[in-house]
């Protein structure tokens, strides 16, 4: 009762301040930031009493404070929290890769390569065909198109459905304290499908470019995914190092030291071509395999300082969700979230198959793949950027799916992940289980 109380008190605060709501300022920024953070914790307060996870209650608070419906926070203010998200997910990344420990992955390899062929990339080719057989529903995207410019789209829309959320998995996998082989592939597996995503979605864009005659420079294109890639993975490296060395001269402050280091790559890394998350993902893995470091002294020393960040980033999330698109693109992004649940489902099953994984494994480790955030709908902008002709009919596709997804994945992540017996068995508390 008094989690509910304290909410309206701050929803009827953030009201009477309405009038600072249209300023993008610092002061605007600060008031936004303070706002959700306040709400999504007693929102996630609230719905944690009834069994949902807490991530639902950051999300659910964003949707209700955002621009699509009480307005508390508008679209300017999100852009100028922009730098949140960046830092949240670069900070995910880190702990992604820390996350990672290459002998305990090592047994579940090929386990791993058979979900990225036939769940992750098998899901490319089959959302790209649903998409070609759903044409009539979405004249918005495909308008005049002939066959061949058609199955290009559908290619490109099919690749960026296909992107997973290490985000959405990190958090319920802190929540529910899971540690176990489930965990470990699940989280392994988003990591790998999202490298593959950023991979071939450059690829594939500049196909649809040269398909439909989109202004693309191929050889350009081939070296700017060459620089995201493998510039990442150096720059990676180098950080790693770094934030290993700082651990191992110094000790103190270890937290908010790579904090600070999350949130340079995060503004800086985009500005050089480089990808943030790619980046961390490599110094986590670096600082967990190959460091003389403690990498689980570094992860233990983020926990104070990274929950209002993530508080805030999925909060941001929830306001980005445009819940009259969803409803009025309900029937094809039902389709199409169907069909990637699906494809997920049948190529991880086929893949564990063959692999002679872990019954536990080959029962639940597909649906880590189902959750969307940040990267699905990063591309979804690139799309609406370089592809005027459709791009705005496709965004409202990706934008609706991964409101979909999110809105239902984590209920659905969380049980499973409590089902699996894994849950509670991870020593400590992390950002979405610690002290709410």
């Amino acid at each position: 009762m008094i989690p509910l109380l304290l909410l309206l008190a701050v929803g009827g605060m953030m009201q009477a301040a309405r009038s600072f709501t249209l300023d993008t300022s610092l002061a605007g920024t600060e008031l936004a930031f303070g706002y959700l953070l306040l709400a999504s914790y007693f929102t996630a307060k609230i719905l944690n009493r009834f069994g949902f996870p807490k991530m639902t209650g950051y999300i659910i608070a964003g949707v209700v404070s955002g621009p699509f419906v009480l307005g508390f926070v508008t679209k300017d203010m999100g852009i100028s929290l922009k730098i949140v998200s960046n830092a949240a997910t670069a900070i995910l990344a880190l702990e992604a890769g820390a996350e990672l420990q290459l002998k305990k992955i090592k047994p579940v390899m090929s386990t791993l390569r058979g979900i990225t062929i036939f769940a992750v990339i098998g899901s490319m080719f089959t959302i790209g065909s649903v998409l070609f057989l759903l044409r009539p529903l979405l004249p918005d995207i495909f308008g005049t198109m002939n066959a061949t410019q058609s199955i290009a789209v559908c290619m490109a829309i099919g690749v960026a459905l296909s992107a997973q959320s290490p985000a959405v998995v990190m958090a319920m996998l802190a929540e529910t304290r899971s540690e176990g082989p489930l965990s470990r592939v699940m989280l392994a597996s988003v990591v790998v499908a999202d490298l593959t995503v950023i991979t071939l979605f450059s690829i594939v864009l500049a196909i649809t470019g040269a398909v439909i005659g989109g202004d693309i420079d191929v050889t350009a294109t081939a070296l700017n995914v060459a620089w995201e890639l493998f510039g990442s993975m150096v720059f990676g490296l180098l950080i790693g190092i770094v934030i290993g060395q700082f651990l191992l001269s110094v000790g103190k402050g270890a937290g908010l030291f790579a904090l600070l280091i999350c949130v340079i790559v995060a503004e800086i890394g985009a500005r050089m071509h480089l990808d943030p998350l790619i980046i961390l993902l490599v110094s986590g893995v670096w600082l967990r395999n190959f460091s003389r470091a403690d990498a689980t002294q570094l992860l233990n020393n983020f926990e104070g300082a990274q929950l209002p960040v993530f508080l805030v980033f999925f909060a941001l999330a929830g306001a980005k969700l445009d819940i009259y698109i969803l409803w009025g693109s309900l029937l094809p992004v039902a389709i199409i979230a169907m069909t990637r649940a699906a494809t997920f489902y049948f190529g991880s099953k086929l893949a564990c198959k063959m692999t002679g994984a872990d019954d536990l494994v080959s029962k639940y480790a597909w649906f880590g793949l189902v959750p969307q955030a940040g990267l699905a709908l990063a591309l979804a902008l690139v799309l609406q950027k370089t592809f005027p002709s459709f791009g705005n009919g496709a965004a409202v596709i990706l934008f609706g799916v991964v409101g979909f997804n999110e809105a239902i994945a984590p209920i659905i992540l969380r049980a499973m992940l409590m089902r699996s017996g894994e849950a509670g068995k991870k020593q400590g508390v992390d950002f979405a289980a610690g002290g709410h």
